[in-house]
C-alpha cells in the first residue's frame, strides 16, 4: 500500500462504528460462541491494539504466550505492552514498532507550568516545517503537517526546565528497547501545539539528510484537563522489519496528560487529525517532543 494512503486509512478504521469496531464485534461473537482457536485471539488482540485498548491487547497476548505456535511473538508483544524490557530476540516477520509509555512523567504542577508558558509565548509560535529542516531549509507543507511550534529564540526556558528530566530516563529507555549504547548524545526538544485541524501524515523522524542519525523520538503530553480536543492520537505502524516498510496495522496511543512515549526514530508514525471545541489556541493538543541522536564524533 502506498504510504500516502495510510493517513487516509486511519480515520475510517478508528471512527466510532468503523471498521475496527465492527471487526471487534465479529471477533467477540466468535469467542462467545465457543471459538477458542489462536487465530481468533490474535485477531482480537491486534484489534484492541489498533483501537488503543493496550491493556486488553496485552492480556490476550499473554494468554497466547502460554500456548500455541507463536508463543515467542506473543511473549514479545505482551512484554512491550506491559512496559517490561523486551525479550532479547525480536519476532520474525511483521511486528509492531517498539515503544515505552511512562505515565505521570510530569506532575500536575509541571503540566500547568508548561501550559501557562505556552499561553504566555503564544505570539512566538509559528508553523512547523517539513523536509531537510535546519528550520531555514524545510518548508511549510499544510498537506503533510499542520503543527505550531516555538521559534528558536523562545525555546530556552523549555530546554533548561525539562531537558534534565529527559536525560534522566534515557539509559532506562535504551535498555528497555534494547538499543545500542548511544554514548554521548544530543537532544532536540521543542514545544508544539496541534490546533483545530492539526495533524501530521505518516513519516519517519530519521528520514535522511541532517536527521539520519536520530535514534530515539519522544512525545510528552501536557494539555489541560478536561481535554478540549479529540483525536491527536499517535499511531505507531507495524513494519516488515526494523526500519522497514510499514503495513496497515498500528499501535494507537491516545494523548494522556503528564505521560511520555518513547519510540525509535526509524519507525513510521503519524498524528491523527485534531478536533477542538473552539478555535481558541488553548484548546489544542500540547506536547513537548523531540529526538535523541548520538553526538558527532561519538
Amino acid at each position: 500500500m502506498p504510504e500516502s494512503k495510510f493517513s487516509r486509512l486511519a480515520p475510517g478504521l478508528l471512527a466510532p462504528g468503523g471498521v475496527l469496531d465492527k471487526a471487534e464485534c465479529t471477533a467477540q461473537r466468535a469467542l462467545a460462541a465457543g471459538v477458542r482457536n489462536g487465530q481468533a485471539l490474535w485477531r482480537l488482540g491486534d484489534i484492541h491494539r489498533m483501537q488503543g485498548n493496550l491493556d486488553a491487547a496485552r492480556d490476550l497476548y499473554q494468554r497466547l504466550s502460554e500456548s500455541g505456535p507463536d508463543r515467542l511473538k506473543a511473549s514479545w508483544l505482551s512484554a512491550l505492552l506491559d512496559g517490561r524490557g523486551l525479550p532479547e530476540t525480536p519476532p520474525h516477520g511483521t511486528h509492531p514498532a517498539p515503544f515505552v509509555r511512562m505515565k505521570d512523567f510530569l506532575t500536575t504542577q509541571e503540566c500547568d507550568r508548561l501550559f501557562a508558558l505556552a499561553l504566555a509565548r503564544r505570539e512566538h509560535f509559528g508553523a512547523a516545517r517539513v523536509g531537510d529542516n535546519a528550520e531555514e531549509v524545510g518548508r511549510v507543507k499544510p498537506k503533510a503537517r499542520i503543527t505550531l511550534e516555538l521559534k528558536p529564540r523562545a525555546r530556552r526556558d523549555v530546554r533548561l526546565g525539562f531537558l534534565p528530566r529527559i536525560e534522566q530516563v534515557i539509559p532506562e529507555i535504551v535498555a528497555r528497547l534494547r538499543l545500542e549504547d548511544l554514548g554521548r548524545y544530543h537532544i532536540e526538544m521543542n514545544m508544539r501545539v496541534y490546533p483545530a485541524g492539526g495533524f501530521y501524515t505518516i513519516h519517519r523522524d530519521s528520514r535522511g539528510g541532517p536527521f539520519r542519525d536520530r535514534a530515539l523520538s519522544f512525545i510528552c503530553f501536557f494539555h489541560p484537563e478536561p481535554r478540549r480536543f479529540s483525536g491527536g492520537d499517535l499511531l505507531l505502524y507495524d513494519s516488515n522489519q526494523r526500519g522497514g516498510h510499514p503495513v496497515p496495522a498500528f499501535s494507537r496511543i491516545e494523548p494522556f496528560r503528564g505521560g511520555i512515549v518513547f519510540f525509535m526514530s526509524e519507525n513510521w508514525h503519524q498524528v491523527t487529525p485534531v478536533e477542538c471545541d473552539s478555535e481558541d489556541f488553548g484548546a489544542g493538543r500540547f506536547v513537548l517532543s523531540g529526538h535523541v541522536s548520538p553526538a558527532a564524533g561519538g
